[in-house]
């Protein structure tokens, strides 16, 4: 199992209708393929989880570098794990109810404890989405 987390900007606006599109689109394609994830978005920037087997996530990972909805795409953490840590959602809005608070924490957790430019940029857009 393999999980990415990373950070972008979108080049649309990022208002809810946009970001329940993108959520609805991205589940009818990772429920195909057994991805689970999250997204944050603080309306300037996104940061995503995703999560599932090691070549399907890369697959996905490629998918979401052509998406020409978004640019400066930055990997923060891209390792091998033995669980999930964002459910069995295929896709989810971390703003989405009470559910979302655990893997909310553990992001923040992983995000104070790395020491990078990138992670620091994580923490940010995620304080901000729980404004």
């Amino acid at each position: 199992m393999r999980r990415i987390i990373y950070t972008s900007r979108p080049l649309t606006e990022a208002n809810l209708a946009e970001l329940d599109a993108i959520v609805a689109e991205s589940i009818a394609r990772n429920t195909k393929v057994g991805i689970t994830g999250m997204l944050w978005s603080d309306g300037a920037n996104f940061a995503q989880v995703i999560e599932g087997d090691h070549d399907e996530v890369g697959a996905t990972m490629d998918r979401i570098r052509s998406d020409p909805r978004h640019t400066d795409i930055e990997v923060v953490l891209d390792r091998a794990v033995v669980s999930r840590q964002f459910g069995n959602w295929a896709m989810r809005r971390a703003d989405d109810g009470e559910a979302s608070t655990p893997s909310t924490t553990f992001l923040l957790g992983f995000a104070l404890g790395e020491r990078t430019a990138s992670a620091k940029r994580l923490y940010e857009i995620i304080i901000a989405t729980e404004r």
